[in-house]
């Protein structure tokens, strides 16, 4: 199947506003009456300390044969995926609808062995790849500083968001930023690009987010194909913008979000059309198809998570309630928002372990 964009388809305080499939191998909430986004301040552009990988390398290699060769080569500035040095950070650029789009490359130190390994066909070289998505106001870097994915085993890209309402970057799945963006297109290219890379293992690509950025994430995977799973912090899900309902190809997902975040609220708002996190998951869970009540077990003393398991495709929907959370990205290494950041779950490698665990359904065994 060809890869395809699927027909289904101030920070704190915005100004109001009027109401208004990849080839067989491709892989991978709930904003504020007052807000869709967060600030996480200046910060530089690596977190290069960050702890360990909890993502390991694929060794799905057969079931993601071909895939760089589907579909026209997607063209970005210094060439394919991995093409810098290990442990670095490169920003990219595209053309994306008429517009120049940029995002952030950093590769893990098992980069280059990866795309070594490949090109000398030893299987289980390549590695998992994720897209993030910050939130409103925030850039590619300030993501990329404060979330410690650089810390995983895999191809992390930072994509950057265009300015919409109040001259704050943020995304299509929104009301503060129409279509012309093309961010589905764009997240659609970064997916492509991806899978046609040596080094990556195209039935593990995964996207995540913070805030606005996660609602994007969401309503992104809804849309098009070749999306594993994904992962939303603290996920503005705005009712009319977002594209993700209750039918269409199941997906997993994991939803982590504080109970005191007052920028996006945990039960929504919706005097601004913002689904509570009850809400959106009952939506998520039909649209998998899962049977039966969650089953509910205590992390830590701060965190509760429910999982709905029983879904289509292997699929599953998880939630991780955060006592006391913020809105924040837990185990942050730079400011992510405001409010508490209640430990000790650790919000990139929860992401992390939840991805490796959900390959596309044609890589599980």
């Amino acid at each position: 199947m060809r890869h395809q964009i699927r027909p289904e388809a101030r920070r704190y305080l915005p100004l109001r506003r009027s109401a208004s499939g990849l080839a067989a191998g491709l892989v991978a909430a709930l904003a504020v009456g007052s807000s869709a986004g967060c600030s996480a301040g200046s910060a530089s552009a690596n977190s290069a300390s960050a702890g360990p990988s909890s993502v390991s390398p694929s060794s799905a290699d057969s079931a993601s044969a071909g895939a760089t060769q589907a579909g026209p080569t997607v063209a970005v500035s210094g060439g394919s995926a991995c093409a810098g040095a290990p442990n670095s950070a490169t920003t990219r650029t595209i053309q994306v609808g008429g517009q120049s789009r940029t995002f952030i490359e950093h590769l893990p130190p098992a980069a280059t062995a990866a795309t070594a390994a490949t090109a000398a066909g030893t299987a289980g070289a390549k590695l998992p790849a994720i897209i993030a998505f910050p939130g409103r106001g925030e850039t590619d870097s300030e993501l990329e500083a404060y979330s410690r994915l650089d810390g995983v085993n895999a191809v992390v890209l930072y994509a950057q968001g265009l300015n919409g309402e109040g001259a704050k970057s943020t995304w299509e799945a929104t009301p503060y930023l129409g279509d012309s963006a093309h961010d589905y297109e764009f997240a659609n290219d970064l997916v492509r690009w991806l899978a046609q890379a040596p080094c990556v293992d195209a039935t593990r690509i995964d996207l995540t987010g913070k805030s606005d950025g996660a609602g994007f994430a969401a309503s992104a995977a809804c849309t098009i194909s070749g999306v594993a799973a994904v992962a939303t912090i603290s996920g503005a899900f705005y009712q009319d913008s977002n594209h993700c309902t209750a039918t269409g190809h199941p997906l997993p997902v994991l939803n982590l979000h504080g109970s005191s975040d007052w920028v996006i609220p945990y039960d929504g708002n919706p005097a601004r059309r913002l689904y509570g996190t009850d809400a959106w998951l009952q939506l998520w869970r039909r649209r998998d198809k899962c049977t039966g009540a969650g089953a509910e077990q205590t992390l830590t003393a701060d965190v509760t998570q429910t999982t709905w398991s029983g879904c289509a495709d292997g699929s599953v929907v998880v939630n991780d309630r955060i006592a006391g959370g913020g809105h924040t990205w837990t185990v942050a290494t730079a400011p992510s928002g405001p409010g508490a950041s209640v430990g000790p779950i650790d919000s990139a490698q929860t992401i992390a372990a939840f991805f490796t665990a959900h390959p596309l359904p044609e890589a599980k065994p």
